[in-house]
């Protein structure tokens, strides 16, 4: 698809903290909040797919900032055969555009901050959409966008959120980020780990005489959701041969690999680690 574009002029990222959902027309579907623990804040999300992209953003230790709905994207296009002739505007169409061209606008999914300061531009969509042609104009329209800006656009689809254990550990593990439980069965599982022993069962095991099994295998998920123990959660589904590691031992991040830019998602069954090998192994 070919697009003509203008400068749509810089865009103030800083400013955009705080969930944006006016900027969207009202459209159905539900609502779902997911907690994003390191902005101290919940991502309000439209419909369980875009849940699904949140709750793996929101995760992800590079991850610094997540911005829904962050900005429209005002737009023209002339033809309604595909590839049509797109320009970018930089603002709200003049009267007289209306004359010539069709216009409207689009507001992105999320804007993703990560902790090197690079910038993605994330849509997320049915993978049965995508062959629609005002859908793949849309999306033109936001990877020209990006582009201009410097940043990368990715599309998600269901195909993408649900390829590998990354979603279904992550979503286990928020069961437990908030429990509460004995700060000395805490220190005795840590310490475990740090004395060299290696797998979710392992410590169950060592610390059975200090802790009752269901409360430590508990307190245990508790202390891989808090980030004080770190498990490989894009491999394989956590379970008692999950090797541990020290907390901040591993950092991971989905776009490398699966979450491809521009749209492209690329071969293999789980995202890439940003260290191979933890730091302290």
């Amino acid at each position: 698809m070919s697009a003509k574009s203008v400068s749509a002029g810089p865009v103030d990222t800083e400013n955009h903290t705080v969930s944006t959902f006016r900027l969207r027309r009202r459209t159905p579907g539900s609502f779902v909040l997911v907690p994003f623990p390191n902005g101290g804040r919940s991502i309000r999300c439209q419909g369980q797919l875009e849940a699904a992209a949140a709750v793996i953003l929101a995760n992800c230790p590079l991850v610094t900032a997540i911005q829904e709905q962050p900005l429209k994207i005002h737009y023209s296009w002339r033809g309604n055969t595909n590839p049509a002739e797109i320009c970018l505007l930089e603002g709200p169409p003049a009267p007289g555009l209306r004359k010539t061209n069709q216009c409207s606008y689009i507001v992105p999914d999320f804007l993703v901050t990560m902790t090197d300061g690079r910038q993605r531009l994330i849509e997320v969509k049915p993978s049965s959409k995508l062959v629609r042609p005002d859908v793949q104009r849309k999306l033109c329209v936001a990877r020209t966008f990006a582009e201009q800006q410097g940043w990368t656009f990715h599309v998600l689809t269901e195909v993408e959120l649900r390829r590998g254990p990354l979603l279904s550990n992550l979503r286990l593990l928020s069961r437990y980020r908030r429990l509460v439980t004995d700060p000395e069965v805490l220190t005795i599982l840590e310490g475990c780990v740090a004395n060299g022993v290696s797998t979710f069962g392992d410590v169950l095991e060592q610390s059975s005489k200090s802790a009752h099994h269901t409360d430590a295998r508990a307190a245990l998920l508790h202390l891989i959701a808090s980030g004080r123990l770190d498990v490989d959660l894009l491999s394989v589904p956590i379970s008692d041969n999950s090797v541990l590691y020290n907390g901040g031992s591993i950092s991971w991040e989905p776009f490398d690999s699966v979450w491809g830019p521009s749209g492209s998602s690329m071969d293999g069954a789980s995202a890439s680690f940003a260290n191979l090998v933890p730091t302290n192994s």
